[in-house]
């Protein structure tokens, strides 16, 4: 080979060592090129946005809150990014954590937005901390009258206090506010609500089995009640009446009918109470379906 081909040789290998650098060098820029759009999509707003809505609409609101962390340091004079955040702290049960974070975004909660005024309310309700939700709501600047009286009223009717919340609405025209005349209606129903006194249907139950659980519509515990403890006496009073009071039938039947009559008195105490509880918790849950609609 001459020396002019070698030279040539060289030449060309000198050539394809540079064109192999070269797009070496260009598919490491694309690269990084496609890496930094990537990063920057990933948190961009409107796509985190887009991230935190769907977390929150699939359930998913530990994560949700994650974001939305991010969107308010993206946004921090947002208020409605402010309010999904404290939603979301919420919706996972975090309520000590929502009135925390509820203070630090807004130090002064007297000008804390109306949405989120309402939200971090919600939460003292289910914390629950009425006299706090009450307090707080009065001295807000941002929530309207009409609400403020209808918060209070829920404060009053999950609190069992239907006649000072019948009061409270009495303040509150039909036309001032959307909740005004179902929650006036709810609080009427509420008051004409008949309580079971749990004595007095233990004192029934004491005089004639079963008839506490009559008094306190518990029917079919109280047919029982009245059946077995009728029939243990009556075969108590069978056996003393063919063998005397030596009868071991007889005090075997009696201890047995006390037992099962000591229960059913007890057994109509709780069903007076229970009866209360269902009424009350019967008030409660369409109150949550009537505040949760609107707000």
């Amino acid at each position: 080979m001459t020396n002019d081909e070698l030279r040539m040789d060289c030449r060309c290998d000198t050539n394809c060592r540079q064109s192999f650098q070269l797009k070496k060098l260009l598919i490491l820029l694309i690269l990084f090129k496609f890496i930094n759009v990537s990063a920057q999509d990933l948190y961009d707003y409107n796509n985190t946005k887009k991230f935190a809505e769907y977390l929150s609409k699939s359930g998913q609101y530990e994560l949700a809150t994650r974001e939305f962390e991010r969107l308010v340091f993206m946004l921090p004079s947002n208020d409605t990014l402010k309010t999904s955040l404290l939603s979301m702290y919420r919706r996972s049960g975090k309520f000590d954590e929502t009135v925390l974070r509820a203070k630090q975004l807004y130090p002064d909660l007297t000008l804390m937005s109306a949405a989120s005024a309402i939200e971090y309310g919600r939460t003292l309700l289910l914390k629950p901390d009425y006299k706090a939700a009450k307090d707080f709501w009065e001295s807000n600047k941002q929530i309207s009258q009409p609400d403020k009286i209808i918060l209070s009223a829920t404060a009053e009717i999950l609190q069992d206090n239907y006649k000072q919340a019948n009061q409270i609405l009495l303040t509150l025209k039909d036309d001032d506010h959307k909740l005004a005349s179902d929650y006036k209606d709810l609080a009427i129903q509420a008051i004409k609500i008949k309580r079971k006194s749990p004595a007095l249907a233990g004192f029934m139950s004491t005089i004639i089995p079963g008839t506490g659980r009559f008094y306190s519509k518990d029917w079919r515990d109280g047919i029982v009640s009245m059946f077995f403890v009728g029939t243990m006496a009556f075969q108590s009073v069978r056996g003393f009446h063919q063998s005397g009071v030596k009868s071991t039938r007889g005090w075997i039947y009696m201890g047995v009918a006390l037992g099962f009559h000591l229960g059913n008195i007890y057994g109509s105490v709780v069903s007076a109470k229970n009866y209360n509880k269902k009424s009350h918790q019967l008030i409660r849950n369409k109150i949550d379906n009537l505040f949760n609609s609107y707000y």
